[in-house]
């Protein structure tokens, strides 16, 4: 029988954990990615006649590129759902996870401590939003 309402399999729970504790590095490599798929604004000219090499649709190729490749596809709907949960938290519930997953100076008994919150509570909360990431994730469902 579980402690909570609703409980995540072992190898859910790491996943979700892992991608909140790296949202805003997977955000920043996200940022970067992009960037450097995009092509230098600077024309590129030909050694031999002096004139534009290769004429194309570069943006368009640009866009298909970041909108088709799986590492974006995947990192971006990792972030917009830890967002979207992110935005929908309480002030206890941010500081846990700030405490415990961001700045990792805490373990969640610590963090808990420090917010006043019993040791039950601490882990009520903390699965709840895990529970949330999963099923914003597509991870789990009700």
């Amino acid at each position: 029988m579980s402690r909570y309402k609703f409980a995540l399999s072992a190898k859910i729970k790491g996943m979700v954990e892992w991608q909140l504790e790296h949202y805003h590095e997977d955000k920043r490599q996200l940022e970067q990615y992009k960037t450097d798929l995009i092509p230098s604004p600077v024309q590129k000219y030909s050694q031999t006649a002096g004139c534009l090499h290769s004429v194309g649709r570069s943006t368009e190729d640009t866009v298909e590129r970041i909108a088709t490749n799986a590492y974006v596809m995947q990192t971006e709907r990792s972030c917009r759902a830890i967002e979207a949960v992110l935005g929908r938290l309480d002030r206890t519930d941010s500081q846990l996870v700030d405490l415990v997953y961001w700045k990792q100076s805490y373990s969640a008994e610590g963090a808990g401590m420090k917010l006043n919150l019993s040791r039950t509570a601490t882990y009520n909360h903390i699965n709840n939003i895990l529970c949330t990431i999963a099923l914003e994730m597509g991870y789990v469902s009700i």
